[in-house]
């Protein structure tokens, strides 16, 4: 993980400029704030799958085979049976990014039901931002032939981070309103790409490849 070293794109104070206009190093030097801003984002959706569910789920409970091609473009490094790292690419707004990362945990399915939540791993308490990350799959076959699987997704994301004290100059609506744009842009794009994704890849290790799948509904939540 990295925070980029980017110049404020925004209008600083008088105060927190130099002559030649530049942030003064002590401004930009400065711990973040002590009071952390609070961003969630959600989306949920249903997509139909041409084959059995117990078929799919075999696919997904042999998660290690599939979780670094179907996370893409993030980057996945596996930690243990069940857990891994998720890199992201650089993202932000006003002049300031990072390049985030996290554990997830995928749980043991219970009933047709697949959990992934995101877990603590070791350094992320010095990190200045905290992600917990909430998503389900669950699976029903539907009445009728040919054999057809619903899938209900769920994902939801709920992100804490301390602002560097440049940004303490803007108002803090502001900021929280490009912060909660920019989670929930990262948000359906994430899960978009996730569920096309699998659905392909799924078709493709059942000698189906370019098989259609329907989307039913999808929606952004609170």
């Amino acid at each position: 993980m990295s925070i980029a070293s980017s110049k404020p794109a925004v209008p600083l104070s008088e105060g927190a400029l130099s002559k030649g206009g530049e942030p003064l190093l002590e401004e930009m030097d400065q711990p973040p704030a002590k009071t952390p801003l609070e961003l969630q984002a959600g989306r949920r959706g249903q997509v139909d799958l041409e084959t059995d569910r117990e078929t799919l789920a075999c696919y997904l409970r042999g998660h290690g085979q599939w979780i670094q091609r179907c996370f893409q473009p993030l980057r996945v490094e596996p930690l243990s049976a069940e857990t891994y790292r998720l890199q992201f690419f650089r993202m932000g707004g006003l002049g300031f990014e990072l390049e985030p990362s996290f554990g997830i945990k995928i749980w043991p399915e219970e009933d047709y039901l697949f959990r992934l939540t995101s877990i603590e791993l070791p350094g992320d308490a010095a990190l200045p931002y905290r992600v917990d990350c909430q998503a389900s799959f669950r699976l029903e076959e539907l009445p009728g032939s040919p054999a057809t699987t619903r899938v209900h997704w769920d994902l939801h994301l709920d992100v804490r981070l301390h602002l560097p004290k440049f940004l303490h100059v803007l108002p803090r609506k502001l900021v929280q309103g490009v912060g909660s744009q920019v989670v929930q842009q990262v948000t359906r794009s994430l899960s978009n790409r996730f569920t096309h994704n699998v659905c392909s890849d799924f078709y493709r290790s059942v000698g189906r490849p370019h098989h259609p799948y329907r989307w039913v509904t999808v929606e952004d939540r609170a």
